[in-house]
């Protein structure tokens, strides 16, 4: 893991060294072990750099070829290099270090763009191509690693944090309007839903993509180089087959993961998803102790010991509980926020920044985590409702009320499953055109400005790619919401903390794989994850094979926004600065705040947070200004 960021003047003025060292110094944290910067007149690159795989010097950056004509910084890991690398070798190459990095190098020579699809990893980087004076950017499939820039005519930028770009004078520090507006009026907080982000003119280059800026007429191009095949359906002569295909994968995938010259350690929640990661890696470390990281409360409704135990047992890992408690949160809150960038959307961030924190107080560098579980195997809760509408519309209705009555004795749960699912339906069946039109302004929330709302409309549109309703959800989710913000927060959590975080479920052969499956495989019996289930039930203890709960990064949030931090909260929504904002209808904030803390409304601590939230990055990043 490392911080990236480049100057291309496109007017042919040198390059100000000491703005390009500022925007790597102000990415420090990503990459505290080494830094350098590559300058060539009117283009310049800088890194720094946190050594994960070859530590020596060898594999310092910018990385240039053996004629000087290519030069490379780049952020995250390509996991697949030895066998790239042997493939190379046979083709000719010679290198100099032992690093993916310079493997990348020589794919390109290789390659060209084409390289990317023999990719396995996640990554951001860009190369300097000085033969064809062109800068080429890309970034992995599923967008786990960062790629901000800015252009005009006179210049493009680029860099793994938006903290960087505002280190030019010619980027400002305005909010973008639009973007703010999805984020407060979907219910959702969301982020990273496209290629715009919370600051006007700064871009995100998009996940699956690449770019190429000519360093003589400033002439960008973007391309998308990989996307799931709805097309692809899986074939078995038997259930075990499927069962085994996921598990070598699955494997596989890990195996990979493993891969690195410092200790390696894995989040552990007490779930499905991080469990089967922890019980596998500990087996592939033929002895090797895995350094275990749980978030936990002395709450025994959010606290996930009683899960997290049987792990550690089973693979003899050394536990690390990392406790948060309310009087930390926004205290916390000024270090997170400034990491992040941008307003985010989940609570789960706390927990999480603490464990990544604690983690490298262990002196461990690299953490596996679950990330993209939930995405690819159906793990939330409202995919049950998928799945019925899914067996419903293709009319099996046997199975959907088999399947019904599995949920309700399962869950205890009897709501109104019937109307949820035909509402699936009627929007799996409805032009995008005609849903567009029913999410027309009228519909926003009460406690948002009426001069906002009549200024926007939501942008964000979900795919029909998919034949089956559930796959077809699961794609949005890995492409829309909620993937997007959780890699998101996952990146710069761990980062702060010079921490680099893998995904084994991330893998895009398991990914390709998962997708290629019919929602039986996601969800059957009454339970999610049916093939990480049935595929581990050997290699997991049987409370975690068996849990039909799930709680995530939980927080106890709602009871510390009623109770402890209630005044905190106040402070800020009853403030002059926010009143003065030209989001929010304050009368109706207090109004709906008021009834939360009097116990009237539920589930209302996340739209709270929202609120919160983007009032304290405005504070932060554009009042600063």
């Amino acid at each position: 893991m490392c911080g990236i960021a480049g100057i291309v003047n496109l007017d042919k003025k040198p390059v100000d060294q000491g703005i390009l060292r500022a925007m790597a110094d102000v990415q420090k944290h990503r990459g505290p072990d080494d830094n350098g910067i590559y300058s060539g007149g009117h283009y310049g690159l800088s890194h720094t750099r946190l050594s994960i795989i070859d530590l020596s010097a060898d594999a310092h950056q910018p990385m240039s070829n053996e004629d000087k004509t290519l030069y490379l910084v780049h952020n995250g890991e390509i996991y697949n290099y030895l066998e790239l690398k042997d493939e190379l070798v046979r083709l000719g190459h010679r290198f100099n270090s032992r690093s993916d990095t310079e493997v990348i190098l020589h794919a390109y020579e290789q390659w060209g763009e084409g390289c990317l699809c023999r990719f396995n990893g996640m990554w951001a980087f860009a190369i300097l191509d000085l033969k064809k004076k062109t800068l080429f950017a890309s970034r992995d499939r599923f967008g786990v690693k960062p790629f901000y820039y800015f252009a005009d005519k006179n210049i493009f930028l680029f860099s793994s944090e938006i903290k960087a770009l505002l280190k030019h004078p010619a980027v400002k520090r305005n909010p973008n309007d639009a973007v703010i507006f999805d984020y407060l009026a979907s219910g959702y907080g969301y982020m990273d839903t496209s290629d715009a982000t919370f600051f006007d003119g700064i871009k995100q280059l998009k996940p699956a993509h690449y770019i190429n800026v000519s360093l003589v007429t400033g002439e960008i191009s973007q391309r998308r180089y990989w996307d799931l095949d709805p097309c692809c359906q899986a074939a078995f002569g038997s259930e075990s087959e499927a069962f085994e295909r996921f598990y070598s994968l699955f494997e596989d995938s890990i195996k990979l993961r493993l891969r690195s010259d410092v200790p390696v350690g894995v989040s552990l929640s007490g779930g499905l998803d991080s469990s089967a990661i922890a019980c596998v890696a500990s087996r592939l470390l033929n002895g090797g102790r895995l350094e275990a990281f749980s978030s936990c409360y002395e709450d025994e409704e959010y606290d996930e010991r009683r899960f997290i135990r049987p792990v550690i047992e089973r693979t003899n890992a050394n536990a690390n509980y990392v406790f948060t408690n309310p009087s930390d949160f926004f205290d916390d809150m000024e270090d997170i926020l400034w990491h992040q960038d941008e307003p985010y959307s989940t609570l789960s961030i706390f927990p999480q920044w603490s464990v990544m924190k604690r983690a490298r107080e262990k002196g461990v560098k690299v953490l596996l985590t679950g990330q993209g579980g939930d995405e690819t195997l159906a793990g939330y809760h409202k995919y049950f409702y998928y799945l019925f509408a899914d067996l419903a519309y293709n009319l099996k209705f046997g199975k959907a009320i088999k399947e019904i009555r599995s949920y309700e004795m399962i869950s205890g749960r009897s709501e109104n499953t019937v109307n949820k699912t035909a509402k699936i339906i009627l929007s799996y069946m409805l032009p995008g055109s005609v849903k567009r039109s029913f999410g027309s302004n009228r519909y926003c929330p009460s406690y948002l400005n009426k001069d906002f709302v009549s200024r926007n409309r939501s942008r964000v549109y979900t795919e029909k790619r998919y034949s089956s309703i559930l796959n077809n959800d699961l794609y949005n989710a890995l492409k829309i919401s909620p993937l997007p913000s959780l890699l998101h927060i996952d990146d710069r959590s761990s980062m702060a903390h010079s921490v680099e975080s893998r995904s084994p479920f991330l893998d895009y052969r398991l990914v390709e794989y998962l997708f290629s499956l019919g929602p039986e495989y996601k969800i059957r019996d009454g339970v999610t994850k049916y093939i990480l289930r049935r595929s581990l039930k050997d290699h997991m203890p049987h409370q975690i094979t068996n849990r039909t709960d799930k709680m995530g990064y939980a927080t106890p949030l709602e009871k510390w926004f009623r109770v402890n931090l209630k005044d905190k909260v106040l402070d800020i929504l009853s403030s002059r600065e926010f009143e003065l904002r030209p989001y929010f209808d304050s009368k109706s904030v207090m109004t709906r705040f008021n009834n939360f803390v009097e116990g009237k409304e539920k589930n209302s601590h996340y739209t709270i947070w929202s609120w919160v939230n983007l009032e304290l990055w405005l504070r932060k990043f554009i009042d600063a200004k």
